[in-house]
């Protein structure tokens, strides 16, 4: 035995008999720590090396990290240990695999060189990354910490960049970044991989056990465990972390289902995890907003306790209140007793579809309780109002209402002229105000589309100016089919868009409508509400549901059939699903001298466009 004086720990080198010369790492628990360990007095780590020189130096390294484990335990701190390591990874490998599956389901797998391109460019991107990783590591590096930097500090798990578990977990992230490339080219392949090949394949390559299921029996675990090469040191974090106190906060689920801690307990660790798996904090906090109605509803009970009586109850009050009872000035003071005791008429309180969508909400909660065993059936399953959808169908703005909307004094005034009654100095979108509405009648783009449309999102096709939908890290789209590219109607470019873009692009804009602010339902809110709350009710135009902004899309759609246009044209242009011929064996038929000789043919007749150019 070799002794090796730690800073605090007893450590020492110890070898067995029959253990192949094996070195083994030795550290006694203080005294006042041995309670936290379950009363175990020390632990033994095997260093899985012969050498006696390396296992003297892996344990001074090995004593430095446990007597730091120490010192937080004594103080309280949550560091991030192996469990989170874990944890985090697992959620990683879901989106990854994820990823993998948006690149299979959006290559035409029934054409060759569909299968062919979306290879070409698998392989590119693995390319460009491993240069990445090869010339500008650090820089790389940098971008994975930010991102982890995030994910702990919504974890409040202490970010430390020098710690070994914070660069052993970057590392494991950038090895699924690599990873995730081969798993494309696995399912384009089709090799009949599946996830769980794909989450085996993660775990030997990251070298943790994070999916145990996968891997049965003893055997095959210590195989598992010699074969992957484990380091010590996460191997030591393993024993060390054995005890629920060292996890600090982390709440473990009971076994049992009864006593598994109230609603708000459960409630916040499942939003805590929505924010690791990526979902937007507004809408966490809007679906936030609905758990906490039920819970003020139904009272702050144990969770494995609520059963489909609650969520009746829950059910029958909802039907007695108000829509957007927090915002109005009318209830929001009010508790909801007393807005319950104001009896309040039907035409009043919420719809059945209303409470349905919040049901939703709550299934969501329900689904993942019964996922991590602290419910045996989701008690919000099955409990919606069996109600019709009757759709409101949108109409295209008439002759009539097009030259009242664009009488260049009234739609100046609504647009590059606007100022906020109360607020004057600070209407910032009149550019936006004025650009949106002329884009849609001209292109027939989704709202949101518009208002997210980035300046290098417009550029020139064969000597035509096109606008590019693209589904970026930037800018999403609805469905597949809407990634596509419009040519810039002529009369666009006579009112001046083109120009003005070329002005943002001096000014190093980002986004064409970079005055619009980003929330939970994309950059079309703010505008949407001016239009649709403002503008067109001023001017008599607007109809519930049916005559909006969006409708500026309907209404060049029906332009375009009226003016006979293909349909499969059409299409192309506005983004919706292709025919079955054209689906599988059109690629892009239209040339941009086609698409754009089809979209001239949209005229609307009666607006002084001379007037309205600014």
């Amino acid at each position: 035995m070799i002794s090796l004086v730690g800073n605090e720990s007893d450590m020492s080198l110890l070898t067995f008999p029959n253990s192949g010369n094996t070195y083994y790492f030795r550290s006694r628990i203080p005294i006042d720590l041995i309670e936290h360990f379950g009363g175990l007095s020390e632990f033994r780590v095997s260093l899985k090396c012969a050498i006696k020189s390396r296992s003297i130096r892996t344990s001074k390294i090995l004593d430095k990290i446990v007597s730091k484990i120490f010192d937080e335990i004594r103080e309280g701190m949550k560091s991030l240990d192996i469990d989170d390591i874990k944890e985090i990874l697992r959620i990683e490998i879901r989106k990854q695999i994820l990823f993998t599956h948006h690149i299979f389901e959006g290559t035409n797998r029934w054409s060759e060189t569909g299968v062919e391109k979306s290879l070409e460019s698998v392989k590119l991107k693995e390319s460009k990354l491993k240069e990445t990783l090869d010339s500008t590591l650090k820089t790389y590096q940098s971008e994975v910490d930010s991102k982890l930097e995030g994910i702990l500090k919504s974890l409040d798990i202490e970010v430390d960049k020098d710690s070994i578990n914070f660069k052993k977990l970057r590392n494991k992230f950038i090895d699924l970044y690599v990873l995730r490339y081969d798993w494309v080219k696995e399912l384009l392949n089709e090799s009949g991989k599946t996830d769980e090949d794909f989450r085996l394949n993660a775990q030997q390559k990251l070298g943790l056990v994070l999916f145990p299921e996968l891997t049965n029996g003893t055997d095959k675990k210590n195989a598992f465990a010699r074969n992957t090469h484990l380091q010590s040191e996460l191997e030591l974090q393993q024993k060390l972390q054995q005890s629920e106190s060292i996890l600090g906060s982390r709440i473990h689920p009971n076994s049992s289902v009864s006593g598994v801690g109230s609603l708000t307990t459960n409630s916040n660790i499942f939003f805590e995890r929505k924010k690791i798996e990526g979902k937007k904090i507004k809408e966490i906090e809007s679906d936030k907003r609905i758990v906490e109605e039920f819970i003020e509803i139904v009272g702050d009970i144990d969770f494995s306790s609520v059963t489909k009586k609650e969520v009746s109850h829950y059910i029958d009050v909802q039907t007695k209140l108000p829509p957007n009872r927090k915002k109005s000035p009318k209830y929001r003071d009010l508790s909801i007793n007393e807005v319950v005791d104001m009896n309040l008429s039907q035409k009043e309180t919420q719809t059945p579809q209303n409470i349905n969508k919040r049901l939703s909400k709550l299934t969501v909660f329900g689904n993942w309780g019964v996922r991590q065993g602290l419910l045996i059936n989701n008690p919000f399953s099955g409990m919606k109002f069996s109600v019709k959808k009757q759709p409101n169908k949108r109409e295209p703005f008439t002759k009539e209402e097009l030259r009242k909307i664009l009488k260049p004094e009234t739609y100046h005034s609504w647009s590059i002229n606007f100022t906020h009654p109360f607020r004057k100095e600070r209407v910032s979108n009149q550019m936006p105000y004025y650009w949106v509405f002329l884009l849609g009648i001209f292109s027939g783009m989704r709202t949101n589309e518009m208002c997210q449309i980035r300046v290098i999102d417009i550029k020139k096709v064969d000597k035509i100016w096109f606008m590019f939908v693209e589904d970026s890290e930037e800018t999403k789209v609805k469905t597949e089919n809407a990634i596509r590219k419009v040519p810039v109607h002529p009369q666009l470019i006579e009112l001046g868009f083109i120009d003005y873009v070329g002005t943002l692009k001096k000014q190093k804009k980002g986004r064409v409508f970079w005055e619009l602010t980003e929330d939970r339902d994309g950059f079309a809110s703010h505008l949407s509400r001016h239009y649709n709350q403002r503008v067109l009710p001023n001017l008599g135009v607007w109809k519930k549901y049916t005559k909006v902004l969006y409708c500026t899309r309907h209404t060049f759609i029906n332009k375009l059939y009226t003016e006979r246009v293909d349909e499969n044209v059409i299409k192309v242009l506005v983004g919706h699903e292709k025919g079955f011929t054209m689906k599988q064996y059109g690629g892009e038929p239209f040339t941009p001298e086609r698409l754009l000789e089809e979209i001239s043919k949209v005229n609307y007749s009666g607006i002084n466009w001379k007037k309205l150019k600014i």
